[in-house]
């Protein structure tokens, strides 16, 4: 996410709490979404669908968010399951990218 804002302070800032981050309201909506298909994707109803398509989000670009959303939490158990902290691993990138 750093790489692609160019803003380490607000990936920062969106990663701990994207709620008060200062990013567009699409984009917290789209965030709101993935936090749901994260933690109660069987609560996911046509009232979620129809908030993000009230701000233009086409099918095509719902179903790539859940997408992006499973494969990370796939990835996420597979590192669980073997103990791979992948926090550790995108600290040290961070650390060494700063560093240049």
């Amino acid at each position: 996410m750093r790489d692609q804002l160019k803003d380490e302070h607000l990936a920062k800032h969106i990663a701990s709490d994207f709620r008060t981050a200062d990013i567009d309201e699409v984009t917290k909506a789209i965030l709101e979404f993935a936090v749901k298909v994260t933690e109660a994707a069987h609560t996911i109803s046509p009232a979620d669908l129809g908030r993000l398509r009230n701000f233009g989000l086409t099918d095509e670009t719902l179903f790539a968010i859940v997408e992006v959303v499973g494969f990370f939490s796939y990835v996420n158990r597979i590192a669980d399951a073997f103990g791979i902290e992948l926090d550790d691993f995108l600290e040290q990138r961070w650390t060494c990218e700063s560093e240049q």
